[in-house]
């Protein structure tokens, strides 16, 4: 029994649309790569909102600093209220610091192919490499570290997205440069991961170079400082 013609017709449009849609999805480059790769790039898209966002919350904070200090001037208690809110302000990594302290600089493999034995994996900085210098600074006896400029803070998570590093909802990527104050170079080199990567850095030419400087400047935190976390369903 042959189909009527309408049913023919209808069915080899939606086969003809079909294959429209799988060709379109297909030849999108994007689709191509791996999941990682396209989450990177939807990072990167979105760092200029994310500077723009930034610079407003610097310059709001910077306008309510001024008017508070200008308030703590015409009143004794609201001065020694100010003065609190300084010290919790430095406490909590939201105030700019200079002062003497180790700066350490990171950056992939010069190489053009791994030597014997190894991987192209083994020739770039992973997430891990960056988090084992800003643990060993911190038992170096550092105060405040920044990585990149990005002043590290009680929310602050060292993240690897594809081969970028993801850090207080900024993407950057190698060289990364760790500023930290108050670390002492003795107990940093000392360090069993800094010597673990300093042998890492030797067999795959990874670039790792420690200074010591009498200036080191690390800016204050300039994100969001409103915890969110998740609530159970009631």
């Amino acid at each position: 029994m042959r189909a009527p013609t309408g049913v023919v017709v209808a069915l080899t449009a939606m086969a003809f649309l079909g294959a429209l849609v799988f060709r379109s999805d297909s030849a999108n480059p994007e689709n191509r790569l791996p999941r990682r790769y396209r989450l990177a790039d939807l990072i990167q898209r979105q760092q200029q909102a994310t500077d723009n966002l930034q610079r407003q919350v610097a310059a709001l904070r910077s306008d309510v600093d001024a008017k508070r200090g200008a308030a703590a001037t015409r009143s004794g208690g609201a001065k020694a209220t100010q003065q609190r809110i300084d010290e919790l302000s430095s406490l909590a990594g939201l105030t700019a610091l200079r002062g003497p302290g180790l700066q350490v600089m990171l950056d992939d493999s010069a190489l053009d192919k791994p030597p014997d034995g190894a991987t192209v994996n083994d020739l770039v900085v992973h997430s891990q490499d960056v988090q084992a210098v800003v643990n060993a600074l911190w038992r170096s006896g550092a105060e405040a570290i920044a990585i990149n400029e990005q002043r590290l803070v009680g929310t602050s998570a060292v993240l690897c997205v594809g081969n970028t590093l993801l850090l207080n909802g900024t993407v950057h990527s190698p060289p990364y440069v760790v500023s930290a104050i108050g670390a002492s170079r003795d107990r940093f080199d000392a360090d069993r991961l800094v010597r673990r990567l300093k042998s890492a850095s030797a067999a795959f030419g990874l670039r790792f170079n420690v200074s010591r400087s009498t200036t080191v400047d690390v800016p204050g935190y300039n994100g969001a400082t409103k915890l969110t976390f998740a609530r159970p369903v009631s």
